[in-house]
């Protein structure tokens, strides 16, 4: 099977956490259709899914494409009442037919994209997570945008962040069958953009976009505190004013931080093999206890100028 999928994830744009209560009220995307909601370890806040119609190209190499017809799935995400995630995602497999059938064959499919033409699974995967593509060729970021504008712009959400940040965009693709060696590939592809490649022989479909989208939350939380830490200036002549430019980071993601929380025990074992190759907790281990230093140091600098110069 083969999946691709495209996760955002941003700040939501409200001056404080969002409560639980009010997140699912948020997320209610779908009448009567269940929000599903998670206390423990943290406030989490997922969507129903809902299904987009496309008919478009796909890409199947270097210089081709074919026609993909079907429908995409997203789901809002919300973590702490603060970062907002809408993934896409839907499952590409080869059209027994050479030409476009009634909407009701593809709706009985739901988040499943039938390819007509001749292609080659891994030659897709390539040409999917090359360069963003351009019409009229499957867009998952684009329709995930428009979840995510959706929920933003509800009246639940006062508009004012808490602290300037940039969306990141997690584009991914995985082969889930049962033979072959499992292997996950997390790529920088710039500032804003990364790639997972990942082959799987012992994970459900669900289980992969739950691990990409923690993957994607991860990779945000840790791209913007490394931020923060760069902005604040902390070498800089005012401590005072770097203080005030790290506060953010304490009163509001600090606390995050906890990878492979919401998967299944099958999936965490990805998380070992990030680690290993991309050492995404001893990076954010480093730039936690730069932070909590400075604070430290400010503190003790604070003290000793009320403290006065001391008797001769």
């Amino acid at each position: 099977m083969l999946v691709l999928g495209e996760v955002l994830t941003s700040l939501l744009p409200s001056s404080t956490a969002l409560p639980a209560d009010a997140g699912e009220r948020l997320l209610a995307l779908t009448a009567g259709a269940q929000v599903l909601r998670s206390d423990r370890p943290m406030p989490v806040v997922v969507s129903p899914d809902r299904l987009t119609g496309v008919d478009c190209r796909l890409p199947t190499g270097p210089h081709g494409s074919a026609r993909a017809i079907g429908t995409v799935t997203t789901r809002a995400v919300l973590t702490g009442g603060h970062v907002l995630q809408s993934s896409a995602r839907t499952v590409a497999v080869r059209s027994p037919h050479s030409r476009r059938l009634p909407w009701s064959h593809y709706l009985a499919r739901p988040a499943t994209v039938e390819i007509v033409g001749k292609f080659k699974e891994r030659a897709v995967i390539e040409a999917f997570l090359a360069d963003g593509p351009a019409a009229p060729m499957l867009n998952l970021g684009a329709i995930a945008t428009h979840t995510a504008d959706r929920v933003r712009g509800s009246s639940l959400v006062d508009s004012r962040a808490p602290f300037p940040s940039r969306e990141t965009a997690l584009r991914w693709a995985a082969v889930l069958d049962d033979a072959g060696q499992d292997v996950l590939s997390f790529t920088v592809e710039g500032d804003d953009r990364r790639s997972v490649r990942l082959h799987t022989s012992g994970t459900g479909l669900a289980g992969v976009v739950t691990l990409c989208e923690d993957l994607a939350l991860h990779d945000w939380l840790l791209t913007t505190l490394t931020g923060i830490v760069t902005r604040a200036a902390l070498t800089g002549p005012r401590p005072g004013a770097a203080v005030d430019r790290l506060r953010p980071a304490v009163d509001h993601l600090l606390h995050l931080w906890m990878p492979g929380a919401r998967l299944e025990f099958e999936t965490r074992r990805y998380w070992e093999q990030m680690e290993q190759r991309a050492g995404f907790g001893r990076q954010w281990s480093a730039a936690v206890q730069r932070i909590r230093d400075h604070l430290a140091l400010s503190t003790l600098r604070e003290l000793g100028r009320l403290a006065g110069p001391a008797a001769s």
